[in-house]
C-alpha cells in the first residue's frame, strides 16, 4: 500500500515541472502537455513511499533531460566535438535514469516483502500452539498395575536391553537432505537482519554463505557470525527469505 501523503506527491509534481527542459515550441498549453506526460510518467512508477518518491522525480527527469540534449545534438551535425559532447552527456544521463531505475525496484522488492512478512506474522503463534506438546494438566493414560514376580511365583525373564527410539526426519530437498531442520529462532533472526540488510542477505544467500567477496563488498556492515543465522538465509524457506532468491540475481550472476 503506499504511504505517499497528498502533500508529498504534489511537491514531486511541483518538481517535475520545475525540472523539466522548457518545449521546443515555447507556449503554455506545449508546456502543461509536457508537465502532464511527466505526471504520468512519475504515476505509472508506483512510488510507495517519500524515498520511492524522490527516486521516481529523477527517473523521470534524467530521462526527459536526455531526450532534449540528444534533440540538442541533431542541431550540432557538423560540428563534431560538440555532436560528442552532447552524446556524451545523453548517456550520462540515461545511465543515471537507469541506476535510479534500479534502486527502485530494489527498495519496491524490499518494501513489498517486509509488508508480506507483516501480513502474516500474526498466523504464527497459532501454528506455535497447535505444534505444542499438551500441558502437564491432561489427565494421563491410565497404566496398567504391576504385579510382583515374588508374590505371584512367576519366573521374571531377563531384562531385554532397550531398543532406539527411531526418529524420522520430515523431507527435505534433494540438495539439503542430510542438513538439519532451521529452528523457528535462526528464522526470525534471518528475516530482521534480511529487513534490515536487504542487499547483504542477498549476497549471502546468492554466494550461500559469508564468502571473502562479501567481506570486501559490504566492509562497512556487521555481517552475521552465527551459523545458524546463515543457514537460516542460506536455506530459509519463509515468505521474506525466499524472495531473496529474486532479488538482483541477474545482476548478481553477471558480476560473478
Amino acid at each position: 500500500m503506499s504511504a505517499l501523503s497528498p502533500t508529498a506527491r504534489h511537491e514531486y509534481y511541483v518538481e517535475l515541472g520545475n525540472g523539466l527542459p522548457p518545449p521546443v515550441v515555447p507556449s503554455d498549453k506545449n508546456r502543461e502537455l509536457r508537465i502532464n506526460t511527466a505526471i504520468e510518467a512519475f504515476d505509472v512508477l508506483r512510488p510507495g513511499d517519500a524515498y520511492e518518491g524522490l527516486l521516481a522525480v529523477q527517473i523521470v527527469l534524467s530521462g526527459a533531460h536526455a531526450i532534449e540534449i540528444m534533440r540538442e545534438a541533431g542541431c550540432y551535425r557538423d560540428d563534431f566535438a560538440k555532436l560528442k559532447c552532447c552524446r556524451a552527456q545523453a548517456a550520462g544521463m540515461m545511465r543515471a535514469a537507469a541506476s535510479a531505475k534500479r534502486t527502485l525496484e530494489r527498495e519496491q522488492k524490499g518494501r513489498l516483502a517486509v509488508e508480506a512478512v507483516a501480513r502474516t506474522a500474526p498466523a504464527q503463534p497459532a501454528a506455535t500452539m497447535a505444534a505444542r506438546p499438551p500441558s502437564a494438566a491432561t489427565p494421563a493414560a491410565p497404566q496398567p498395575p504391576v504385579l510382583d514376580a515374588a508374590a505371584t511365583g512367576a519366573v521374571r525373564p531377563a531384562a531385554a536391553m532397550p531398543r532406539p527410539a527411531v526418529i524420522q526426519a520430515a523431507p527435505q530437498p534433494a540438495k539439503d537432505a542430510s542438513a538439519p531442520p532451521i529452528s523457528p529462532e535462526a528464522t526470525d533472526k534471518a528475516e530482521a537482519f534480511a529487513a534490515d540488510n536487504l542487499e547483504v542477505a542477498v549476497r549471502i544467500r546468492h554466494d550461500r554463505g559469508v564468502t571473502q567477496q562479501c567481506r570486501a563488498q559490504f566492509r562497512a556492515v556487521k555481517l552475521p557470525t552465527d551459523p545458524a543465522l546463515i543457514d537460516a538465509l542460506v536455506r530459509g524457506t519463509s515468505t521474506l527469505l525466499s524472495l531473496l532468491d529474486d532479488f538482483g540475481s541477474e545482476e548478481l550472476d553477471a558480476a560473478d
